[in-house]
């Protein structure tokens, strides 16, 4: 090989090598969407914007495709150390009213989400998750489980969503690593 070929060949695999480096972040390669610098886990997905508030996102399908998605999971920390948050979204079926009863299942360990999911003003299909023991169990739940049911009151009565958690684990490392950065 000549000495031109191999300082190209170099150049060429210190410059790949770097662009490979450079996305990189946390341990897990990212990108950039909606501002967001993102990276994906499994089926979970870690999502932190440049204001700190960083969060892991499941989202299921709309079957009927009219939607984004039917139903959403999201575990936040609004600012880097914060106690966590937990949003549930349901587009499809819509919830009715406060949805209530909910529930959420981590296998056969249900945690009742009467009174402490509420429906923050302005929004109509969005669930907060607040109190801390609440909270703390739902994340303790995610990160141990395997999957998650949700349970609550739609326009056509009593509406279940299951969401698989593969990655949660590993994406809220990823985000606690991104909010210390």
């Amino acid at each position: 090989m000549t000495l031109f070929r191999t300082t190209v060949l170099t150049a060429a695999l210190v410059a790949s090598a770097g662009a490979a480096s450079a996305a990189q972040q946390c341990g897990a390669t990212v990108h950039t969407r909606f501002g967001e610098t993102r990276a994906y886990f499994q089926n979970s997905l870690g999502a932190c914007r440049p204001d700190g508030y960083c969060s892991v996102v499941l989202a299921l399908a709309d079957p009927a495709g009219e939607a984004a998605y039917a139903q959403q999971l999201r575990i936040a920390r609004p600012t880097p150390g914060a106690n966590h948050v937990v949003e549930l979204v349901a587009v499809t079926p819509m919830n009715a009213g406060d949805g209530q009863p909910q529930s959420l299942s981590f296998g056969r360990r249900p945690i009742d989400l009467t009174g402490v999911a509420s429906v923050p003003s302005g929004e109509t299909n969005l669930f907060r998750i607040t109190d801390a023991a609440t909270v703390s169990a739902i994340v303790s739940g995610a990160r141990r489980s395997n999957g998650m049911r949700w349970t609550y009151q739609s326009t056509s009565g009593s509406a279940e969503a299951w969401f698989a958690l593969g990655g949660v684990t590993r994406a809220l490392a990823w985000i606690d690593c991104m909010g210390r950065r």
